[in-house]
């Protein structure tokens, strides 16, 4: 802007002193008489001086706008150079990030892998620790199992001895029978057979009685005699080894119903399905039993009541969830639960007992299908 306005100024000084030699010239030389060539020439020499000014000011404007353009040319250099570098930069940016990235994802997994390892050796320590107390549990109930078994057989063999005893003479008189009529080694081959047979029905119908002293005939669970005997068993380990225990007691809603609608035989159906649910849902620690009528006890040693309360709402939900089927229709079985917990709601089998049952009544008086904890 400066360039121009000297320029300018340039021109009109020389503009200033054209005229004022042109008007000196006019003064001095020129009257009423001048002839035309006179001012002719004056013209002509007025129009060179200003041809010369114009070429000169066309090559100063020309040589100052190829440097402004040379100017502007490096300026789109540069800016495209800078472009240039802020795109790599930005892509080098980029690559940092996704390294930064990767290198903490690494970190990441390096740090679970290793506290993974921590976990699990502790999980370990501790299963081989349970797992020892376990097997010493199950070595005490197996032998106390045994005990009670061989009292049961006893008593089982007690009442059936007279059958048996009858059994046994009328086999002696056709052995005899036998034995008058035929003699030798096949009479010796046919009589250590028959001893043989008779051994293995007894030793048979003995283990069928035995079963069906502690097994429920209907859902193939334990009864009710085997549920005292058991209760008492853990009861007995528990005191001693200061460990919990919890009783989970339930029942059909509107089994009665369920009987009067669609046949006891429909009822029976539905008892074994509940029976064969809530099995599947125990572990192999748990123990079923039919406590009488609609109504199952479940016994779980090393069982808190919060732990058990769990465990009751999976049976009640997968009742819920179940396919009961009567007359081609499908049932709405549901159940009410009771949970009570040695030591801390009872510490003798009838308190704790009653504790789960009031528990049940509970769930039963708060609109049904539902589990409760006993209070203490």
């Amino acid at each position: 802007m400066a360039d121009k306005d000297l320029e300018k100024q340039k021109e009109k000084e020389l503009e200033e002193k054209i005229d004022k030699i042109a008007e000196k010239v006019v003064d001095e030389h020129i009257d009423a008489g001048v002839d035309e060539a006179v001012k002719r020439a004056v013209d002509a020499m007025v129009d060179s001086k200003l041809k010369d000014l114009a070429e000169k000011l066309r090559k100063e404007t020309a040589e100052k706008m190829e440097t402004v353009f040379s100017e502007i040319k490096q300026a789109h250099q540069e800016a495209n150079e800078a472009k240039n570098i802020g795109d790599k930069v930005e892509t080098k940016y980029d690559e940092l990030l996704k390294k930064e990235e990767e290198f903490l994802n690494e970190v990441n997994e390096q740090i679970e892998r290793e506290l993974t390892v921590v976990v699990r050796a502790t999980i370990q320590k501790y299963v081989n620790r349970e797992m020892a107390e376990l097997a010493a549990f199950r070595r005490v109930i197996r032998k106390q199992i045994r005990l009670l078994a061989r009292k049961e057989t006893d008593r089982e063999i007690k009442r059936l001895w007279p059958e048996l005893t009858e059994q046994m003479k009328t086999l002696s008189l056709s052995i005899m029978n036998q034995m008058k009529s035929q003699t030798g080694k096949k009479l010796e081959k046919e009589v250590v057979e028959q001893v043989k047979k008779t051994e293995k029905a007894i030793m048979e119908q003995m283990q069928e009685s035995e079963a069906k002293a502690v097994t429920d005939a209907l859902t193939g669970i334990f009864n009710r005699r085997y549920f005292e005997t058991k209760i008492d068993q853990e009861l007995t380990l528990a005191k001693r080894f200061k460990s919990p225990l919890a009783l989970i007691i339930f029942d059909i809603d509107h089994f009665k119903i369920v009987n009067d609608t669609y046949g006891h035989q429909t009822g029976d159906h539905v008892l074994t399905e509940v029976a064969n649910v809530a099995k599947a849902a125990l572990s192999h620690t748990d123990t079923l039993c039919r406590y009488g009528g609609e109504e199952f006890a479940v016994v779980m040693p090393e069982t808190k009541a919060d732990e058990a309360f769990v465990k009751a709402e999976e049976i009640r939900k997968k009742i819920e969830e179940h396919l009961f089927y009567g007359e081609e229709k499908i049932l709405n079985i549901r159940i009410s639960l009771g949970v009570s917990e040695y030591p801390a709601h009872a510490i003798l089998k009838k308190a704790l007992v009653e504790k789960a049952d009031a528990a049940l009544y509970n769930a039963k008086q708060s609109g049904r299908n539902n589990t409760k904890l006993a209070v203490k």
